[in-house]
């Protein structure tokens, strides 16, 4: 049995649709268009997993997802084996891993709702943070070789874009927003793909040179959001012997809390 999962006609569904081999395997392809470098970016190829549980899944939309980044991977064709964990009245947890020759280069782990049936106690402790509007934030410049920048809007708070481009200053703290160029709405795998979109925060410490490889990265949703682009911080507190911890908010343009998102990644600084 064969069949594809397409949420909409944005570049970001046709990028990452699915093809269903049997109830156990997906196929897709990682597309060049959403490289870093000449690496698929990990928000990217994590919203592609997760979109396998989603279709997998009784329960089609995240709750809590957890990638861990085994090896490299590159543009080209993926097949996706899905293993069931628990199914239950409200959630459901899945397993798949993402291979590519043969050999496991993602293995993610998630939770899995239905979003609109959601009810209980709301409670938010910690408003949103002081940042600019989103006319008064800057267009993030680029490398030609960063393709994923082709397909999204970043706009960042002056001081970021001056500490990314030019003067380091050791805040090591993003605010601005995000959204997708061709104007798309973003559902709840694009707001995956978004929590891995910025450059590491901390490039504001040590310059825009080197690498960050992400290890592992987890992300919580919170609602859906609304239409409109996301209103984001993404923050690095701490760095210990070259292990990098950072921690994502993103807000909805009506301010209302979308998904928290924290990663492990081992900082290279070009020397």
């Amino acid at each position: 049995m064969s069949g594809s999962l397409q949420s909409n006609g944005s570049e970001f569904a046709r990028s990452t649709v699915l093809r269903r081999i049997d109830d156990r395997v997906w196929e897709s392809d990682f597309s060049a268009d959403w490289c870093i470098g000449k690496v698929p970016n990990g928000g990217y190829t994590l919203a592609l997993g997760a979109k396998v549980l989603g279709e997998a899944l009784p329960h089609s939309d995240p709750l809590n997802v957890t990638a861990y980044y085994l090896a490299r991977t590159e543009p080209g064709p993926v097949r996706c084996e899905f293993e069931p964990l628990r199914v239950g009245k409200s959630t459901s947890n899945g397993m798949v891993k993402l291979i590519q020759n043969g050999e496991v280069k993602i293995q993610l782990v998630g939770v899995f709702q239905h979003i609109e049936d959601l009810h209980g106690e709301t409670l938010t402790k910690k408003g949103v943070p002081d940042m600019p509007n989103y006319d008064d934030c800057v267009d993030m410049p680029h490398a030609p070789n960063l393709k994923l920048r082709d397909r999204l809007i970043q706009r960042l708070s002056p001081q970021n874009i001056d500490a990314l481009i030019n003067n380091p200053d050791g805040n090591s703290t993003w605010k601005g927003w995000q959204e997708f160029k061709d104007k798309a709405d973003i559902d709840l795998f694009g707001v995956l793909m978004f929590c891995d979109a910025l450059p590491p925060p901390a490039f504001a410490i040590y310059g825009a040179k080197g690498r960050v490889p992400t290890i592992e990265m987890s992300v919580q949703i919170h609602r859906s959001p609304c239409a409109g682009p996301l209103r984001c911080q993404f923050k690095t507190s701490y760095i210990t012997e070259g292990v990098v911890n950072e921690d994502g908010m993103i807000w909805d343009s009506a301010d209302n809390l979308v998904a928290l998102s924290r990663q492990t990644a081992k900082l290279r600084v070009a020397r």
